[in-house]
């Protein structure tokens, strides 16, 4: 799990000058270890400039003599990047700057002074698979409101930190990063922010129109919702920056926003185009020999523990791994179907052990709350409607045979301190309780916990004592 500083910082008050580092040993204290953490863009002296002039060099057949303005100067660079041009607003990294490729140094190119460069984002270190075509190409254009002088990665809104988790099996809870902002609350003693949920609805029902079945044991709940009029453009900066912190590759608002509420809440979620299906969706297993074109658009066979969702008729899915390719979103999508759902573990695991492991499997593999399963749907709902425009349809279609209770264990204090070693008072064990964002009663040394259902590896008093252990060992 890559855990975004600024997505974390949405749910959560840090200190702004608290190092990424600092945060990340105190999480492995807690029992989350961790491969990597640092700057999303590891690159010194970067400056935003603006070429005043560009000139073909005298000794070369591509590359360009530039003039670039950087607000206290103006530099002398040598750039061969195609689409270099006067009036372009650029980054620029100067003389000792610290790139991901090595130092740059001024110096003289076939002739040429040359003092620093002009740089493309694939130079500043991002993968090769977040970069636009445009950028694939030659250098970063930044758009005209970009001030001569700032700092670009500030203007990017790329000024993140990363923290790569290598996260136990049993804590699927931290997959999210309200999930992370709980956890990193308890050390810190923060509360966490609710999620923001807030669209307005149409008077149309989706009941009226459009059916859920489910035809297996393996799925316990399933919510449909439906929304129309989307308008499909590119997301806003702050969702592809933390989509591109945590890995995933921006596509478009529409799904970008499933990607962006699943990294938010660990719930999966899936789109589809709604004008594709039959006014039904329907969660069985698959037919022995059944086939089934997933979005990467390689045919699949199917086997019979395989959970498929299915338009009534044939396969479109795959649950908790791949949807198919025959009701992607495309460009020409107008009304789509949101799937939230929660799907048998084991199976989603055999089936993406066979065929593909993904984001979304790796989180129903791990065990989902099935409260999120709401939550998700709804937050989605409110994205959709502020950045893609969406008219969202009342309602919900749906499944539902799942616990939605949180869980409560009685515990006393003198079963914490026998098991421990330890002589903690009652107040201090109610203090981790409520740093856990758990809430307790006490009745003498009695204490009845209620655990929330997104704590899904506590079940018994047993994981109630370890979670106090850990947190104190953590301090």
């Amino acid at each position: 799990m890559k855990l975004s500083i600024n997505f974390l910082k949405d749910y959560i008050d840090l200190d702004e000058n608290i190092d990424v580092k600092k945060i990340a040993e105190d999480m492995t204290n807690a029992g989350n270890e961790y491969d990597e953490a640092g700057n999303l863009i590891n690159a010194t002296k970067l400056i935003i400039g603006e070429v005043k002039e560009c000139k073909e060099h005298p000794d070369s057949d591509h590359l360009h003599v530039c003039k670039v303005d950087i607000g206290s100067e103006v530099l002398n660079i040598v750039c061969g990047a195609p689409n270099v041009r006067e009036g372009l607003k650029v980054i620029v990294a100067m003389d000792g700057a610290e790139l991901p490729g090595g130092k740059i140094k001024k110096g003289n190119i076939r002739g040429a002074e040359s003092n620093g460069m002009i740089c493309s984002i694939a130079e500043l270190g991002l993968d090769n698979k977040f970069l636009t075509n445009k950028d694939k190409d030659g250098i970063h254009e930044l758009p005209q409101d970009a001030k001569i002088g700032d700092d670009p990665i500030k203007y990017m809104e790329m000024n993140d930190q990363v923290i790569d988790f290598d996260l136990t099996a049993n804590r699927g809870d931290l997959l999210s990063i309200l999930g992370m902002a709980y956890e990193v609350g308890a050390i810190y003693d923060k509360k966490v922010k609710d999620i923001k949920i807030d669209y307005t609805e149409s008077n149309e029902n989706i009941n009226d129109s459009f059916k859920v079945k489910v035809n297996t044991e393996n799925c316990s709940l399933f919510l449909a919702k439906k929304v129309k009029n989307v308008t499909i453009k590119e997301s806003p900066a702050f969702i592809k920056n933390r989509l591109i912190a945590s890995g995933i590759r921006p596509i478009n608002n529409v799904v970008d926003i499933s990607n962006y509420v699943m990294l938010e809440t660990g719930q999966p979620l899936h789109f589809y185009d709604a004008d594709t299906l039959e006014g039904m969706l329907e969660v069985r297993m698959a037919e022995e020999g059944e086939k089934l074109t997933t979005l990467d658009n390689i045919e699949r066979d199917l086997k019979e523990d395989d959970i498929v969702i299915s338009n009534g008729k044939n396969a479109i899915g795959l649950a908790g791994v791949m949807g198919g390719l025959e009701t992607e979103i495309t460009e020409k999508t107008k009304n789509i179907i949101i799937e939230s759902a929660i799907f048998d573990s084991v199976k989603v695991r055999r089936t993406s052990n066979t065929i593909l492991r993904s984001e979304a499997s790796n989180r129903f593999e791990k065990g989902l709350d099935p409260n999120r399963t709401y939550m998700a749907i709804e937050r989605s709902c409110t994205l959709l409607q502020k950045y893609a425009d969406a008219e969202i349809v009342s309602g919900i279609a749906k499944y539902e045979n799942a616990d939605l209770s949180d869980k409560v264990i009685d515990i006393t204090v003198s079963n914490i301190n026998n098991i421990l070693g330890m002589k903690m008072t009652k107040e201090e064990i109610i203090d981790v309780f409520n740093r856990l964002g758990f809430s307790s009663k006490s009745d003498g040394e009695k204490l009845t916990v209620t655990v929330p259902s997104r704590r899904i590896d506590i079940s018994i008093k047993e994981d109630l004592i370890e979670e106090v252990r850990t947190y104190i060992w953590s301090k």
